[in-house]
C-alpha cells in the first residue's frame, strides 16, 4: 500500500493537538489514565506516526484544510458560530465549539468534526508493535494482544516484479477476496493459466500481530481510514490477498431464498438465482468453506444478547460460520487474522488451491484499466510499486468489489449508463449498552447468535438484523458519542461493562461510485426516508433487547450524546424522540460498511444492468465481473456466501467456455 505524508505545518499540528487536548483533557480525582494530559498519553507521537503514513493523499489534503480553517477566525465563524481561531480558545470554549461542530446544521462542520474525531482515537487507544503499549489500555483493562504471532511459513509465494513486465495467460483475475478466490481455483482446476492480481500485500498467521493499529493498515482498505464523499459512512473492507474473508467475522449464511426471488425478478434473469445451478454452487460453496453451527459457544456478548431477546419473546439462531477447529478460548481477535487457522478464509482454501496448481499471484499489483481491441477486453494495465505491470489474457475477471470494480471500469472507459450505479453499503452501527456486570467484550467468538426478528419491516422483505461484534479499542473510540472530555474518559474506563447489539440494516438507498480527475473512486451515499426509517426502528428495538438484558443505561452512536435509563421513568419512546433531535444525516450518526454490493449488477438490459447472466459486461466480450458488485440488490445478510456462490457458479461456465 501507497503510503503519504500529510505534510502539516506548525501552525496546523499545533491546532490537532488542540483538538486532541479537548476530546482527551486532563481530568484530575480519578484513575492514571483520567489525570495524564496528551503528552503523557503520547498522542503527539502516535498522531506524527499516523500522519506520516497515511493511504490516500485525499485524506491528508482534507485533514490540512480542516485544520486551516480551524486556525482561523473566519473558520470559527464557519464551523463553530465563533469568530475565534480553535486554539485561541480557552478549554471551557474549546469544548462548546467541538459540541457545536458535533451538532450543527453544516454538513461540513460535522464532516470535520468526526474525522478529527476519528484520527484522535485512532491515536489514543491503537497502537502497533513498534509502539509503547497505549495508556488507555490499563484504564481499559485491555490486555492487548494474545501473545506474540505462530511462527507458520508463508505456503504462497506470490510472484516477484522487479521491473517494467508483461505477462500472458488465460485468464487475468483482479482481486483474491470472496470473488477472485473462487474464481481461481475454479479456473486453474479446469486446467487454464490464471493471474491473480492482488493491490494489498500477503499476510498470513506469522504476521497477525493482533495490534489494532498493524492490521488496519496492513490489510483493510485505506488503513480503515476512508469514509464516503459526505462523510457520513465509515468504509471497512479488507485489502490483502484473500480480501476480507482475511478479517471478516465468519458469518455464512446463504443467500435467503426470498432474496433469490426478488434478484431474479429485478435483474429480469428469470430463473437464474432460484435455479439448480445457483444451488449447486451453493452446495460446493458451503462444502468447501466447511461452514457449520458446530463452534457457536456464546461469548458473553452474544449470551447477553440471546438474554434480552429471549426476556422479549423474540427471534434467536445460531450463527452458521466457516470454521473448522475453531477454540472460543483463543477468539475475539479474527478482524486481526485468525492465528489457528481455523477462518476458513479464500486463502487458505481456494487461493492457497489455486497455487498449488499453478495459478501466479501478484500483490501489491494496482490495476489502472482494462485494455480492449474493438471493444474486446484483452487484458489489463497497472503498477507494482515503481514497475508497470501489463497482464494479456483471453479473458479478464474483475473482482476487485463493489468499490473499485466500477472505478476501474470507469477508468477504462466502460462508463455503460448502470456502472457504479445502485451502491449498497447494508450500513450498520452499535447500540450501546452499560451494565453493573464485568465482559471481556474483546474476546469470545466472533458471531455466534443473530435475531431476523425485525428482518421484514415493510412487508417486502427489507429491515433490520441483530448480530454482535467484538469490541476492541478503537471500534469503541470511534462509534461513542463526545460530550465532554470527563464524558469521554469515563466511558473509555467503563469498557468492561460495555455491550453491543449490532444493527445492520438491509438498504434500499442507491449510492454511486464516480471518479475524480485522477481516476481515483470517490463513493456517494446516503440513506433515504426508506432506510432512515428503518434504521430508526433498530434503534428502539436493540434498546428494549439491551434493557430486558438489565442495562443500566443505553447509548446511541449519534455525535450528541443521547442516553436512556430503562430502569428510570422514560419510556423507550420518549428514548427514541431524543435520538431524533440528534438526527440521522451524515456525521450526526456513526454508520459504518462492512458489505459493500451493486455498482455492477447483473441484468438482462444493459441500460439498468452491468453484466449479463453469465456474468460477461454488456458490450464488451472476453470481460467478467465476479464479485458482489454484481447483486441486483442488497442481500440482506451477510454476503460472503452469496459473492462465493455467484463467483462460482460464473467461473464455471467461463472455464467451459474457454476449455
Amino acid at each position: 500500500m501507497t503510503s503519504f505524508q500529510a505534510n502539516l505545518n506548525e501552525n496546523q499540528f499545533a491546532t490537532l493537538l488542540a483538538v486532541a487536548g479537548t476530546l482527551l483533557p486532563p481530568v484530575a480525582g480519578e484513575t492514571e489514565f483520567e489525570i495524564n494530559n496528551i503528552s503523557g498519553l503520547g498522542l503527539p507521537a502516535r498522531l506524527r506516526h499516523i500522519l506520516d503514513d497515511l493511504p490516500d493523499e485525499r485524506i491528508g489534503h482534507d485533514l490540512g484544510l480542516a485544520l486551516k480553517l480551524l486556525g482561523t477566525r473566519a473558520g470559527g465563524l464557519l464551523l463553530y458560530r465563533r469568530p475565534v481561531a480553535f486554539g485561541d480558545l480557552d478549554e471551557a470554549g474549546r469544548q462548546a465549539a467541538l459540541r457545536a461542530m458535533a451538532s450543527s446544521r453544516l454538513g461540513q462542520a460535522r464532516q470535520v468534526y468526526t474525522g478529527l474525531k476519528r484520527l484522535v482515537a485512532l491515536a489514543a487507544f491503537a497502537a502497533d508493535s513498534t509502539e509503547p503499549e497505549p495508556l488507555a489500555w490499563p484504564a481499559m483493562g485491555y490486555p492487548g494482544p494474545n501473545g506474540p504471532p505462530p511462527d507458520i511459513p508463508k505456503p504462497i509465494t506470490p510472484l516477484s516484479i522487479t521491473g517494467d513486465t508483461t505477462l500472458d495467460c488465460d485468464v487475468v483475475i483482479v482481486g483474491s477476496g470472496a470473488g477472485g478466490g473462487v474464481a481461481a481455483s475454479v479456473l486453474v482446476e479446469a486446467g487454464l493459466d490464471v493471474i491473480v492480481l492482488e493491490k494489498g500485500g500477503y499476510y498470513n498467521e506469522s504476521d497477525f500481530t493482533h495490534y489494532e493499529s498493524e492490521a488496519y493498515r496492513q490489510m483493510y482498505l485505506d488503513g480503515l481510514q476512508t469514509t464516503t464523499a459526505d462523510g457520513g459512512v465509515n468504509i471497512v473492507a479488507g485489502s490483502t490477498l484473500g480480501g476480507g474473508t482475511v478479517v471478516n467475522y465468519t458469518t455464512s449464511f446463504a443467500t435467503p431464498d426470498e432474496v433469490r426471488a426478488e434478484w431474479d425478478e429485478i435483474s429480469g434473469l428469470n430463473g437464474l438465482f432460484t435455479g439448480p445451478d445457483y444451488d449447486a454452487s451453493s452446495q460446493a460453496v458451503h462444502g468447501r468453506l466447511s461452514v457449520n453451527q458446530d463452534h457457536n459457544h456464546p461469548s458473553h456478548r452474544d449470551g447477553t444478547m440471546e438474554k434480552g431477546l429471549r426476556e422479549l419473546g423474540w427471534h434467536v439462531d445460531e450463527m452458521p460460520r466457516n470454521v473448522d477447529g475453531c477454540d472460543a478460548d483463543l477468539c475475539g481477535y479474527c478482524t486481526m487474522g485468525c492465528r489457528h487457522e481455523a477462518k476458513q478464509s479464500t486463502m487458505l482454501t481456494y487461493l492457497q488451491h489455486a497455487f498449488e496448481l499453478g495459478a501466479r499471484m501478484v500483490v501489491g499489483a494496482d490495476v489502472e484499466k482494462v485494455t480492449t481491441l474493438a471493444d474486446v477486453a484483452t487484458g489489463v494495465v497497472g503498477s507494482v510499486g515503481p514497475h508497470r505491470l501489463e497482464v494479456r489474457a483471453r479473458s479478464v475477471v474483475l473482482a476487485a468489489g463493489s468499490l473499485n470494480t466500477p472505478a476501474i471500469m470507469l477508468r477504462s472507459g466502460l462508463d455503460g449508463p448502470a456502472v457504479g450505479r445502485n451502491l449498497r453499503l447494508h450500513p450498520a452501527f452499535p447500540v450501546w449498552g452499560d451494565f453493573d456486570e464485568t465482559f471481556e467484550p474483546w474476546s469470545g467468538i466472533m458471531q455466534a447468535l443473530y435475531s431476523d426478528q425485525f428482518t421484514n419491516l415493510d412487508g417486502r422483505g427489507y429491515g433490520v438484523k441483530f448480530e454482535t461484534a467484538p469490541i476492541h479499542p478503537v471500534f469503541l473510540g470511534v462509534l461513542n458519542p463526545w460530550h465532554s472530555g470527563a464524558q469521554f474518559k469515563r466511558l473509555v474506563t467503563r469498557y468492561q461493562h460495555k455491550n453491543l447489539v449490532g444493527v445492520i440494516v438491509r438498504d434500499t438507498s442507491a449510492g454511486r461510485v464516480t471518479v475524480d480527475r485522477k481516476g481515483r473512486p470517490v463513493w456517494k451515499y446516503r440513506l433515504n426516508k426508506h432506510d432512515v426509517a428503518h434504521l430508526r426502528e433498530g434503534v428502539m428495538r436493540a434498546a428494549e433487547v439491551l434493557a430486558a438484558a438489565g442495562a443500566n443505561e443505553v447509548s446511541t452512536p449519534t455525535s450528541q450524546q443521547v442516553v436512556w435509563s430503562p430502569k428510570g421513568s422514560e419510556t423507550v419512546d420518549d428514548f427514541i424522540l431524543r435520538v431524533d433531535s440528534a438526527g440521522y444525516r451524515a456525521g450526526q450518526f456513526a454508520l459504518g460498511s462492512w458489505h459493500q454490493m451493486g455498482t455492477a449488477a447483473m441484468g438482462v438490459d444493459p441500460k439498468k444492468s452491468v453484466v449479463n447472466g453469465e456474468n460477461e459486461v454488456h458490450g464488451t466480450p472476453n470481460l467478467f465481473v465476479l464479485d458482489a458488485s454484481t447483486f441486483p440488490a442488497s442481500s440482506g445478510v451477510n454476503p460472503m456466501i452469496s459473492i462465493q456462490t455467484i463467483a462460482h457458479r460464473g467461473a464455471t461456465a467461463l472455464a467451459a467456455r474457454l476449455t
